[in-house]
């Protein structure tokens, strides 16, 4: 491009917000907002892709494009845990193991209401 032309185009950045009448800016802010919090949470990568498709409206000029945006993002997800469980013949999940004694355990209290006992000096 030559110098000329890039003094004469408007910025990038204005095109963005001209686009859908700002929508697609608004769309972006939130997009981009979405994705780092997500890093943040994760520590995993994440990414923000705009593709703007540009056509001729029409064959009668060549002055009239139309720009149709796309938005498209990778948002990182959190490692889900594992979980172990037991499978029965029908099909069915259990928390506890069905072919473990289940024992009746008490919790003993360990608080004594006993007074506490003072210690004389041979003094």
């Amino acid at each position: 491009m030559s110098e000329n032309a890039e003094s004469k185009c408007t910025p990038f950045s204005q095109q963005i917000a001209y686009i859908n009448k700002g929508t697609l800016d608004a769309e972006l802010t939130e997009t981009l907002a979405m994705i780092i919090q997500a890093v943040r949470e994760t520590r995993k990568k994440g990414s923000v892709t705009l593709t703007l498709n540009c056509e001729m409206l029409n064959s009668r000029t060549e002055d009239t494009i139309k720009v149709t945006p796309d938005v498209k993002f990778n948002k990182p997800k959190l490692e889900l845990a594992d979980t172990i469980m037991f499978s029965t013949a029908d099909g069915d999940l259990l928390r506890d193991d069905p072919d473990q004694v289940q024992m009746d355990l008490q919790v003993i209290n360990t608080k004594s209401n006993a007074a506490p006992i003072k210690l004389q000096s041979n003094s």
